[in-house]
């Protein structure tokens, strides 16, 4: 979560969720002033530091070494010098996922556990196609037995190889504008955890021609849904959607093709 004035963030519970706020504070009795722009990432059992601001590294070493002393702290930045670099730690269903801090991981626990409930809830197959976001994640969440995994973002590709070793062939980082993907059978659905841009004509058109049963769209941003809705129209239809809304608004949709 990324903050320009943190000067109220005592008073304001819209800022930041409860851990963001305890690092925040535990920051400030080390001296950080947060009057520039600074990005934290927590989970329970880790979190991340990206800070550009009011600190001289070499003149408050000694809290610097408190820092880099706190197992817990998994990436550290300051003024643009990395001071410490290793992986996130997550756990779900009792299984460790290392992940790179520089991946997408949702930052608001409010939202985050809305969309894990719905998912859980709703889903019951266990061969599923995953694209983009949170795809190691929801494949770990969800327990999925055959998986077949797609991103554009080079930390993801690895977070997944990194934690689904016998999966490698079923993993793939492709270009969204043109690149396909590949059918593997119709017993399948598809979970898709989209970006603010959408998924774009060319994996609409791809998730066309896979001619799976249901494909559910995780999105934060409903104008480029329902563009992308135009392009799946005529193939599939709205069957359920949930809004989730705490600081901003999440929906999830779920696509049912037409028969």
């Amino acid at each position: 979560m990324c903050f320009d004035d943190l000067s109220t963030i005592e008073c304001d519970n819209t800022i930041a969720n409860k851990q963001i706020k305890e690092k925040i504070n535990f920051l400030k009795n080390l001296g950080f002033v947060f009057n520039n722009i600074c990005e934290i990432k927590t989970t329970e059992y880790s979190w991340y530091l990206n800070y550009n601001g009011d600190y001289d590294c070499d003149y408050d070493c000694k809290n610097i070494e408190i820092l880099l002393s706190d197992d817990t702290l998994k990436y550290l930045a300051i003024n643009t010098k990395i001071l410490k670099q290793d992986f996130m730690i997550e756990y779900i269903n009792s299984e460790k996922i290392s992940y790179n801090p520089l991946s997408f991981r949702q930052s608001d626990d409010s939202i985050k556990y809305h969309v894990y409930n719905i998912l859980q809830r709703e889903i019951i197959s266990t061969n599923i196609y995953f694209l983009g976001g949170e795809m190691v994640f929801m494949a770990k969440l969800l327990k999925s037995v055959k998986k077949v995994m797609y991103t554009d973002y080079i930390s993801i590709y690895d977070d997944a190889k990194l934690n689904f070793v016998s999966d490698h062939d079923n993993i793939h980082l492709i270009n969204y504008d043109k690149d396909k993907l590949k059918y593997v059978s119709n017993d399948y659905i598809l979970i898709a955890n989209t970006s603010k841009h959408g998924l774009g004509q060319n994996l609409c058109k791809e998730l066309i021609k896979l001619n799976l049963d249901e494909i559910i769209i995780i999105s934060c941003n409903r104008k480029s849904f329902i563009r992308d809705l135009i392009n799946l129209q005529h193939k599939y239809k709205i069957n359920k959607m949930f809004d989730i809304s705490t600081n901003y608004m999440v929906s999830v949709y779920f696509l049912k093709i037409y028969h």
